[in-house]
């Protein structure tokens, strides 16, 4: 199968919403090459099937298209709606166009004044998240509908390509990892130049005042070569080569984190000040940036069973996030627990294991101790690590 064949859970969602009548934006987020295009592209051909008119701009198209550029597509889009005909305006690369947040702020106040059944549905999507963000909360607040589009699963890419848990755990989360079947390094080269360094250098670094990309950098590859450590900002100070200070450093992670790059989990606690002040725990998103700042083809990462511990416990925390969570860890003089998830109200402890050494009963005492009564075993011992990396994670609590 191929990433074009495979419809993903919100793909299908957005092509739900599509099918109602058009009321907000349908905006789509998440990393670069994860498939928002395509998923734009998926929904179109189907909705042509039901007859719909199908718009589609992408900015890509023109070096600097001009804001009228636009317009005069929203203008194309509502002489069909007014005619009758369901529409689907959908605009790829958007971000690229100045100013464009109060362009589309401006075109979907005006259609307000029309019936429902006379205005065009409107998805926008865009390479860089950061570019995208800045616009919806700048211009756009009330008028739109996030659909989160994360790195791939283990699910996802097992059943769209076969890919196999030892494979996802050393190099899952980007669909293009298919095209290379026997070529580990080329991969990881792709990832490395077309992914980690386009986030760099187009998404951070142009958006943000960066006084040391090079910390920045640094930092990044730091955190992927201690993937589920908890460590200190202090420590980190201390190994990185070009330093800065604490709050440069929690600044730094929080731009690596809104790039969905790494995500600084914090201490486990009901007191925000504490968490807040807590040592990070590193979270890769997607263990292909491991594998591409690590340098790693996939058998080696499981020859070092204390390394592939670290990725595995990596990658259950990318799923946990993946799937909507707020995660945390805790930590109390020699007692830890990996994860504690939350959402909704629920909340549980997660410990995970390699071997059938891990048993739950000690971390449903630490758990037990502050206030948690729901615990899991993610290993050989426990819920099987393809089981649950396949599925939501809510199931294992409800």
């Amino acid at each position: 199968m191929t990433v074009e064949l495979y419809l993903r859970g919100m793909t299908r969602e957005l092509l739900r919403r599509l099918e109602e009548p058009p009321r907000l934006l349908q905006i789509l987020t998440g990393p670069r090459q994860v498939g928002k295009t395509t998923a734009i592209e998926q929904v179109a051909q189907r909705l042509r099937r039901r007859k719909f008119s199908i718009i589609s701009a992408n900015a890509d198209a023109l070096a600097s298209p001009p804001g009228e550029w636009i317009a005069r597509h929203w203008a194309k889009a509502n002489a069909l709606a007014k005619a009758g005909k369901s529409t689907l305006l959908a605009f790829d690369e958007l971000q690229k166009i100045p100013g464009w947040s109060e362009i589309v702020k401006r075109e979907f106040d005006a259609n307000q004044r029309l019936r429902p059944g006379r205005r065009p549905h409107v998805v926008i999507s865009g390479s860089s998240a950061l570019m995208v963000e800045r616009g919806l909360t700048e211009s756009l607040a009330g008028r739109f509908e996030l659909i989160r589009f994360p790195h791939w699963s283990f699910g996802e890419q097992s059943s769209a390509f076969k890919l196999d848990l030892d494979g996802y755990v050393a190099m899952g989360g980007y669909p293009r990892l298919s095209e290379f079947p026997r070529e580990a390094e080329r991969f990881l080269g792709y990832v490395r130049d077309s992914i980690v360094e386009s986030v760099m250098s187009k998404d951070i670094l142009l958006l943000h005042p960066v006084d040391k990309p090079v910390l920045l950098r640094r930092l990044f590859e730091f955190a992927c070569h201690h993937p589920a450590e908890i460590v200190s900002l202090q420590k980190m100070l201390g190994q990185l080569t070009d330093k800065g200070n604490v709050t440069t450093i929690a600044h730094y992670l929080e731009l690596l984190a809104k790039a969905f790059l790494v995500v600084p989990l914090q201490k486990y606690s009901p007191e925000i000040l504490r968490i807040r002040a807590s040592s990070p725990k590193f979270i890769v998103l997607a263990q292909a940036l491991l594998a591409a700042v690590q340098g790693r083809a996939p058998a080696s990462s499981a020859q070092d069973r204390a390394l592939y511990g670290r990725w595995v416990e990596n990658a259950v925390g990318a799923h946990l996030l993946r799937s909507g969570f707020e995660v945390f860890y805790w930590r109390e003089r020699d007692q830890e627990i990996d994860f504690i998830a939350r959402r909704q109200g629920n909340v549980f402890a997660l410990e995970v294991g390699i071997s059938d050494k891990k048993r739950a009963a000690p971390v449903a005492s630490s758990a037990e101790r502050i206030g948690i009564k729901r615990t899991l075993l993610v290993g050989p011992s426990g819920i099987g690590l393809d089981d649950f990396l396949s599925r939501d994670p809510a199931i294992w609590i409800s």
